[in-house]
């Protein structure tokens, strides 16, 4: 009987399997949910694994160090490539504030690909963030500054407070300047928190630029496959600046800059057939799922 029992198991997780495959292959509205799944469920089981051994320093931003090369893993897994511009700058071990748009939850796999290579940084994230699990725990013991964005007086004495610290241990300061996630031809307007600490602080800007995600549709929830571009602009020094409006405008109008020029790079010709090839029935197999789906059809 307990032999019959595990058959019974087997076939049925064959089947489901089969089914996902299936549906994987011949909906594009399943495909693009799926991932978005898969990239939730795959960082929070990354994260979980991580909280015991983090858990020994924790708030240590180093910790990340050990989560990053796993969560880089993911964009294969999903089908996105990467190319950094100017990682360089980033490796340089100075402190400063990385100034980031903010387009996707996939914005994490563009963080993971530079990581490694600034070592020590300490991200900036809403509140309401350390509330879910895995997540939430992982992320504080990595160091991650939770704040109020309702009460932007407190916010900045503790980003304050913590630009000191990060100062001293020659730390990045992560920001997403923006607030929120925004796919436009143009970045949102910046909240002005992460100046005033750079300005505060004597602390060099280092703009980071993600391009669009081309191959990513929510409108027709379409998700294919396609390379990303990251470009990390040179810093912007803020030693002898008084103006924080005119700092962060001359910063977004860099930024905003370099977000169009990296949209032409990926929306050309040449890219938008490489970008587009999961949208034409093309499969690259750098993708596990996608050998699987041939691998079906083989057998």
């Amino acid at each position: 009987m307990g032999i019959l029992l595990w058959i019974g198991v087997i076939l049925l997780v064959l089947l489901v399997i089969v089914g996902i495959l299936v549906r994987y292959e011949d909906s594009q509205s399943f495909r693009y949910r799926f991932k978005f799944s898969f990239h939730v469920f795959y960082v929070s089981f990354v994260c979980l694994l991580s909280i015991p051994f983090a858990a020994f320093r924790p708030k240590n931003v180093e910790n990340t160090l050990m989560i990053a090369p796993f969560v880089k893993f993911a964009s294969k897994l999903l089908g996105v490539r990467w190319e950094i511009q100017g990682m360089e700058i980033l490796a340089s071990d100075i402190p400063c504030v990385v100034i980031c748009n903010h387009q996707s939850i996939l914005d994490t796999l563009g963080m993971a690909e530079v990581w490694s290579v600034m070592r020590k940084c300490a991200c900036v994230a809403k509140k309401e963030l350390i509330y879910i699990f895995p997540f939430g725990l992982a992320a504080w013991l990595c160091g991650t500054v939770f704040i109020d964005r309702s009460k932007g007086s407190k916010s900045i004495v503790k980003l304050s407070t913590t630009a000191d610290s990060v100062q001293k241990s020659k730390t990045k300061l992560w920001i997403f300047p923006e607030g929120t996630r925004h796919k436009g031809e143009e970045l949102l307007p910046f909240k002005k928190g992460a100046f005033h600490i750079a300005m505060q602080c004597k602390l060099p800007i280092v703009p980071v630029v993600i391009s669009p995600y081309t191959f990513i549709d929510d409108g027709k929830e379409v998700f294919g496959q396609g390379k990303m571009l990251l470009s990390i602009l040179p810093p912007i020094p803020t030693r002898d600046v008084t103006d924080v409006n005119e700092l962060l405008d001359k910063t977004r109008d860099l930024m905003n800059i370099e977000f169009k020029r990296l949209s032409k790079i990926v929306n050309s010709p040449a890219s938008s057939k490489s970008v587009h090839e999961n949208n034409t029935g093309i499969r690259l197999s750098s993708n596990p799922v996608t050998l699987l789906v041939e691998a079906k059809k083989i057998l």
